[in-house]
C-alpha cells in the first residue's frame, strides 16, 4: 500500500498551511481561529453563521 504524505501544518495553530497562505501576523491567527470555529460548528452539525463565512473570506483576501 502506498505511503500517505502528511500535510504540512502551521506550528502555532495546527491548521494546514495552505489555508493560511498569503496572510501574516495578527490576521493569520485570527483567520486560524475563524477556521477552527467553523470546523467545530460543522462537526457538531450546527448552522454556520454567514458573518463567520464573510469574515473568513475577508481575512483570506489579498490586499489591493
Amino acid at each position: 500500500m502506498a505511503k500517505v504524505r502528511k500535510v504540512p501544518k502551521d506550528k502555532a495553530t495546527g491548521i494546514p498551511k495552505k489555508y493560511l497562505s498569503g496572510v501574516t501576523g495578527r490576521q493569520r491567527t485570527e483567520l486560524a481561529n475563524v477556521i477552527k470555529r467553523i470546523s467545530t460548528l460543522y462537526s457538531q452539525g450546527k448552522r454556520i453563521p454567514q458573518s463567520l463565512i464573510n469574515r473568513r473570506i475577508k481575512l483570506g483576501q489579498r490586499k489591493k
